[in-house]
């Protein structure tokens, strides 16, 4: 089974080498936003639903509103 991983802040210096160090991975299929969706909250939520375990890269109030939009119980959230 391929487990769908979205790194939510992937643009950013944690997110780029949490990605870089995932990429290529055969058990792991990464979630990607263009620049625009990544600015739109509905696009986000619905990759943060999507995926089956979110890594969040970002600062304190962004990352518990980010856990907000989560309603899929089966996410984990890094």
């Amino acid at each position: 089974m391929v487990a769908k991983v979205f790194i939510d802040g992937a643009v950013g210096t944690t997110g780029l080498e949490i990605r870089e160090r995932l990429e290529g991975r055969k058990e792991l299929a990464l979630v990607n936003l263009s620049e625009t969706e990544r600015k739109d909250a509905t696009a986000r939520a619905r990759a943060l639903n999507d995926a089956d375990v979110v890594v969040l890269c970002l600062p304190d109030d962004a990352a518990r509103e980010a856990v907000g939009l989560v309603q899929n119980p089966k996410v984990r959230e890094i």
